[in-house]
């Protein structure tokens, strides 16, 4: 009866020190192990037909756009190789890469960032992406607040890369339903990007004006023959005259970036380090007993 009794004790003070730690392991590495799990193909080839397949039963109201729930990624994990991007965004500053869909619907806001007006062209006019607010550190639009003025931002199609320029004034937090800030702007061509604030009761709006439209043969062609070469390409001189030159690269190879790695160092932290804590706890907890019971 008495060992019983301590099995019992001791397994439930297992599973209560395991479920703690596996809690505060998670609170660190989640930005390691989510992308992994919400990492969508990018085929670059199938930009215009994914385009295509998409117009039927795209969403387009801005009003979807919101806080996402701390495991909302879940629902859509085994639905992501069915996704269809029509592009790529890169954010440089905050080190965010995302796919591009069409519409603003779920999942596409949860796992990447979607277009909020019907019939726009990248890299014309008013282009306007909406992504949630994730409560993932590094994930989707959590740190758009951070991208400063004169921060680059870079989207992608088949065939070009579009650089725009973060301008001033435009980075700011505005009421929820300033829908303007999709409206076409006469003589811009413009880069908005929105999300939700953490309380969901304001937005985060970040505009971009373009400064640059390189070809993705171009850049292969410069990245290929290495980064001096990126100096000496008059497509290339206003960025280079503007930016920095290792963020420019950088971010050009993130293009078509393959998938993340299987987080192994991850999973052991997240279960390997709250196991053997729990068991050092159940051992000094079964000799403390011991030691009273004499």
């Amino acid at each position: 009866m008495k060992f019983l009794k301590n099995l019992l004790i001791n397994t439930l003070i297992f599973l209560l020190v395991f479920a703690g730690g596996v809690l505060v392991a998670w609170h660190f590495i989640q930005g390691d192990i989510i992308p992994y799990f919400t990492h969508v193909p990018i085929d670059v080839e199938a930009f215009e037909e994914n385009y295509q397949a998409s117009i039927e039963d795209a969403i387009f109201d801005p009003e979807t756009v919101s806080m996402a729930e701390a495991f909302e990624w879940l629902e859509h994990i085994n639905i992501l190789d069915d996704l269809n991007p029509i592009g790529e965004l890169i954010l440089p500053s905050i080190n965010i890469t995302l796919p591009i869909f069409l519409g603003v619907g779920e999942p596409n806001i949860s796992v990447g960032a979607g277009t909020v007006v019907p019939d726009i062209v990248m890299g014309e006019g008013n282009y306007v992406l909406a992504s949630h607010w994730s409560p993932t550190p590094g994930m989707l639009f959590r740190e758009l607040d951070q991208i400063q003025v004169g921060d680059i931002l870079i989207l992608r199609n088949a065939d070009y890369v579009f650089i725009y320029e973060t301008i001033i004034g435009d980075n700011y937090i505005i009421e929820p339903y300033r829908w303007d800030i999709t409206e076409y702007v006469e003589g811009k061509t413009y880069l908005t990007l929105f999300t939700c604030t953490p309380d969901g009761t304001q937005r985060v709006k970040v505009r971009g004006e373009l400064v640059e439209k390189v070809s993705v043969e171009e850049i292969a062609a410069m990245l290929a023959s290495g980064e001096d070469n990126l100096t000496s390409n008059s497509a290339m001189n206003t960025l280079v005259d503007n930016f920095d030159l290792d963020e420019i690269v950088e971010a050009f190879e993130v293009l078509n970036a393959d998938a993340p790695n299987f987080p192994i160092v991850g999973f052991v932290v997240l279960f390997g380090a709250p196991a053997l804590l729990a068991i050092a706890v159940v051992w000094i907890s079964s000799n403390g007993f011991k030691k009273k019971g004499k």
